[in-house]
């Protein structure tokens, strides 16, 4: 008569190569409960840099402008990005300080 017994293999995970999560990360499986450290940053001083960083873009288009008027060596190329660069921070900051402005005005129409 044969031998019918059973070997030890009980689960998958006692296949070579074989984790019981079957390509389930482990960060799913076991989340830390650590969560990363954020600095703080002042709504202030962030309005402060992006309204500095839209003057900076500014400027630098206004300097490309007049060294091309003045004859200087710039290139053409250079002189059309620096003002596309600054034409199109100054849309953004446009439409953001909309967005902005309809939010609150959201806000204040709610009813409590």
């Amino acid at each position: 008569m044969a031998d019918l017994s059973i070997n030890n293999l009980v689960g998958i995970e006692n296949i070579t190569g074989v984790k019981p999560t079957i390509g389930i990360p482990e960060s799913i499986l076991k989340p830390s409960l650590e969560t990363e450290k954020t600095t703080k940053i002042d709504f202030g001083n962030f309005l402060e840099n992006a309204i500095k960083t839209l003057s900076d873009t500014q400027i630098t288009a206004d300097e490309a402008m007049a060294k091309l008027a003045a004859g200087e060596n710039i290139e053409l190329h250079n002189v059309m990005l620096a003002t596309e660069r600054a034409a199109l921070t100054l849309q953004f900051a446009l439409q953001l300080k909309n967005k902005i402005t309809e939010a609150y005005q959201e806000i204040m129409r709610m009813q409590i």
